[in-house]
C-alpha cells in the first residue's frame, strides 16, 4: 500500500471528460485523458447549459468565459406547430434572480475549447479504447497497440462506451423509433429571436434550438421513423426538412433553409438503460458512459458536468477509490436516473404521433400554469449536485 497521488486515466475528451480532468487539476491532482479524435476540431452542434450546469461551472471559475462565448437566453417557449405559445419561460430574470445563472447556448466545441484552455493536464489524441481487460488494477488497451495501467480508470466515453461493458456487461443503449437531427445553420434572425429558445411540439416531431452568436443559430429536432420512411438516405435532405418543418412557426423555417444538410449530424435517438452500479474496481463510468439520456429535457451536458465535480471532490477526498466510488454513486445515481425518467416522459409527450393526442396534449400543456414547467426547473437548480469545498491534500490509498 502507497499513499502518494494515484495515476488517472480518463478515457473519453468530451464534455465530462474534460471537465473532471479540470476539477481533479484544480485540487492539485493530475489525471491523463485519452481522446479517439486525432484532434479537437470545430465540429459538432450545441449545448444548452441550464443553471444548474453554470452553477458547477461557476465553481470551476469559467462560467464567465462561457457566457461570454455563447448567448445567455432571456426566454424559451413551448408552442405547437401552428405557432401556439403553450407556455412561455423567463429564464434570465427567474433564474438569474433565484440563483445568479440563466441558460446559457453555446457551441460544443467552443465549450471544448475553454475547458482545453484551461488545462494543464495531457490530453492525448487518437487513443482509441479497445477493451478494459481488469478492473481490480485497471488495463486498457487501445487500437494503436498501446497499453496502459492506471490507479483509477474514469469512463466518460460516451453513449457507446467502451468502459462500460467493464462495468456492467452487455447493457447496451437503448433505441428508440425515432430519428434525431443536430445542426448548426448561419442564419440572419430578426431581433427579437437573438436571445431567445424556441421548443416545438409537433405530431410525431419535435423541433427547436437557440442562437450561439450573432448569426449562428443551434437546430435540433427529433422525427418519428415513419415520419421519413419515405427518405432513403440516411442523410437529411432539405426536401425532407421543408416537408417536416417548414409549416412550423418561426425562427425555424428561416433556420431550415439555412442549413447546409451536408453538417447535418443524424443519429437514433436513445438512452441507456438504468445501470445497476456505474463502478466496478477502480473503474467507474460517468455522464453518458453512465447514464446517457434522451434531449428533451435539456440535461445531458449538465448532469455530466455534474458528475464531474463530484466525482472529481469524491476521489480527492475520500482516500481510496472504493470510498470515493460508492460515495459518488450513492450522491449522483439518483438525481441522474431521475431525470434521465422525466427526460423520457417529455420525449413521449412532446413526440405524441397521433392528431386526436396532439391536440389534447396541446390543451393540456396550455392550461397548466407556467410554475409548473418553472417549479421543475427550479428543482433542478436547487439540488445541483454543488460538493462543499473541504482540503482535498490527503492521503490516498492505493490497494
Amino acid at each position: 500500500m502507497t499513499t502518494e497521488r494515484p495515476d488517472i486515466a480518463i478515457v473519453g475528451g468530451g464534455i465530462c471528460g474534460l471537465t473532471t480532468a479540470l476539477a481533479l487539476e484544480q485540487r492539485g491532482w493530475a489525471p491523463t485523458v485519452y481522446e479517439t479524435a486525432s484532434e479537437f476540431r470545430p465540429i459538432g452542434a450545441g449545448i444548452l447549459l441550464q443553471t444548474n450546469a453554470l452553477l458547477i461551472l461557476d465553481r470551476l471559475g469559467i462560467a464567465d468565459r462561457v457566457r461570454e462565448s455563447g448567448v445567455p437566453l432571456e426566454d424559451s417557449s413551448i408552442r405547437s406547430a401552428n405557432g401556439q405559445v403553450l407556455t412561455r419561460f423567463d429564464l434570465d430574470r427567474v433564474e438569474r434572480a433565484d440563483f445568479g445563472y440563466g441558460f446559457v447556448a453555446i457551441h460544443r466545441a467552443e465549450l471544448q475549447r475553454i475547458l482545453l484552455e484551461e488545462l494543464d493536464a495531457e490530453v492525448r489524441t487518437g487513443m482509441a479504447c479497445k477493451a478494459v481487460t481488469d478492473t481490480d488494477t485497471p488495463a486498457v488497451r487501445f487500437t494503436d497497440g498501446t497499453h496502459i495501467e492506471p490507479d483509477i480508470l474514469i469512463g466518460t466515453d460516451g453513449i457507446d462506451s467502451v468502459i462500460r461493458d467493464a462495468v456492467a456487461p452487455n447493457v447496451e443503449p437503448r433505441v428508440l423509433d425515432s430519428i434525431a437531427y443536430r445542426a448548426i445553420a448561419t442564419v440572419d434572425l430578426p431581433e427579437q429571436h437573438r436571445t431567445r429558445g424556441i421548443e416545438v411540439w409537433g405530431e410525431g416531431t419535435y423541433t427547436g434550438g437557440a442562437p450561439i452568436d450573432e448569426d449562428r443559430f443551434y437546430w435540433f429536432a427529433t422525427a418519428s421513423e415513419s415520419a421519413v420512411e419515405w427518405q432513403t438516405d440516411s442523410q437529411p435532405t432539405k426536401a425532407m426538412l421543408r416537408e417536416l418543418f417548414s409549416a412550423f412557426p418561426a425562427p425555424i423555417p428561416a433556420v431550415v433553409e439555412s442549413i447546409d444538410t451536408d453538417t447535418v449530424f443524424s443519429t437514433d435517438l436513445a438512452d441507456v438503460p438504468s445501470l445497476e452500479r456505474w463502478h466496478h474496481g477502480s473503474v467507474i463510468v460517468a455522464g453518458d458512459a453512465a447514464h446517457g439520456m434522451l434531449p428533451f429535457a435539456g440535461q445531458g451536458a449538465a448532469q455530466a458536468i455534474e458528475d464531474a465535480l463530484t466525482l472529481a471532490h469524491e476521489i480527492t477526498t475520500r482516500g481510496t477509490s472504493a470510498a470515493a466510488f460508492e460515495t459518488f454513486e450513492t450522491k449522483r445515481k439518483p438525481r441522474a436516473d431521475r431525470i434521465r425518467v422525466e427526460s423520457h416522459h417529455l420525449g413521449a409527450l412532446s413526440t405524441i404521433q397521433s392528431r386526436v393526442g396532439t391536440r389534447i396534449r396541446n390543451l393540456s400543456v396550455r392550461v397548466l400554469p407556467d410554475a409548473t414547467f418553472r417549479r421543475a426547473r427550479r428543482r433542478r437548480a436547487l439540488h445541483t449536485s454543488l460538493p462543499e469545498t473541504t482540503d482535498s491534500d490527503q492521503h490516498f490509498d492505493i490497494r
